[in-house]
């Protein structure tokens, strides 16, 4: 007896395009077992020593097929590399942490996060 290929589930996927030119987990077994059949960039770490020169141009055309969670990491990604670009903060730029415990992000409380260390950023720019 053969099984159709409908009943199975997914077993592997290809990550998108924006995230696979910045992600270090990218093609590896993570990626294409875990994190690109749910996309919700779970596995994502950026790439070691990434910088915005190197960056593709932001995937505004491919964001209205994106989850909200890739919407999100996209976003956050290239905002964090465009501050430390105009900050000239590129070699010393912290490294970007995506925790991997929860599949969901809770958008708001991450705003609210990153405006708080640009603030704090801003604050000891102006008092240097």
């Amino acid at each position: 007896m053969t099984e159709r290929n409908g009943n199975q589930e997914k077993s592997f996927g290809l990550p998108p395009s924006w995230c696979s030119s910045l992600c270090r987990n990218s093609m590896n077994e993570i990626c294409v077992e875990n994190c690109a059949i749910k996309r919700d960039t779970s596995a994502f770490e950026p790439k070691p020593n990434l910088k915005l020169e190197d960056m593709p141009r932001f995937p505004l055309n491919q964001s209205t097929s994106m989850t909200k969670e890739e919407k999100f990491t996209a976003v956050t990604i290239y905002l964090a590399k465009v501050v430390d670009h105009l900050n000239g903060n590129q070699e010393g730029a912290q490294q970007l942490v995506f925790p991997r415990s929860s599949g969901t992000v809770r958008i708001d409380k991450a705003i609210v996060e990153i405006a708080s260390s640009l603030q704090d950023l801003k604050n000891s720019k102006e008092n240097e």
